[in-house]
């Protein structure tokens, strides 16, 4: 249950990051990507009570967060009923199987399935991440986020020039993402201080395409490479 609320606070996130931007066709993608993990979170039967506690507040954070949208209040209310009926009502608890909530979709759209898959990408042993064309997070794999001391999900919508500072941001990090931004996969390397040592690090952008053919972002993977100019040096 626990997952499942944490990877929907992150496909939110996400959505709410692509509404900022307005990029419509990136809402759309988030949306339906979202709604079967919104029904999964409604549909399980929680083990105990205090599965059933996070089901109830998960509902409740949703509604507040959401409180502006009728209709998204309206499902919400009807959500808490289900809930109630299915652990309080005459059945009990001990329910052995969820009545459908039928919660329509958050955001009706068509899947795109060619977009990320981020159970993928959270396995991969470099660091990657997501950017979007205002320079921020859209995603990043826990190994990306361990380096900058921080989650995943807190990453969303975060400035780049907030871990690059202004400097490297201006001169080479949004001018290669801009470059990638127009269609041009980029890769280049640059040396950084770490702890003492030169770590020289391979960039690599791959522009982010949806099924249409438009540039939604930049999928940027990192990785450490031995430093020549040590080994020549020794």
């Amino acid at each position: 249950m626990k997952a499942l609320i944490e990877l929907f606070w992150f496909k939110y996130a996400q959505l709410q990051q692509a509404a900022r931007a307005g990029d419509d066709l990136l809402m759309e993608i988030l949306g339906q990507e979202i709604d079967p993990v919104l029904l999964a979170i409604y549909e399980e039967v929680a083990s105990n009570v205090a599965e059933a506690r996070l089901q109830f507040q998960f509902v409740l954070d949703l509604l507040q967060k959401e409180a502006d949208d009728l209709s998204s209040v309206l499902r919400q209310r009807g959500a808490l009923e289900t809930l109630a009926d299915r652990y309080f009502g005459e059945a009990g608890y001990s329910s052995t199987k969820a009545d459908p909530i039928g919660i329509p979709s958050i955001r009706k759209a068509r899947m795109d399935e060619g977009f990320l898959n981020e159970a993928i990408l959270d396995c991969m042993p470099d660091r990657i991440a997501v950017i979007t064309r205002d320079y921020r997070y859209l995603y990043t794999n826990p190994i990306n986020a361990a380096r900058l001391d921080e989650r995943p999900m807190d990453l969303v919508g975060r400035h780049v020039v907030e871990f690059v500072g202004l400097q490297r941001f201006e001169k080479r990090v949004k001018p290669n993402l801009d470059r990638c931004f127009s269609g041009e996969p980029v890769d280049y390397t640059f040396a950084k201080d770490a702890d003492g040592r030169t770590v020289v690090v391979r960039c690599r952008m791959t522009p982010c395409r949806s099924s249409t053919g438009k540039i939604i972002g930049a999928i940027l993977i990192l990785q450490e490479i031995a430093d020549r100019r040590r080994s020549i040096a020794a």
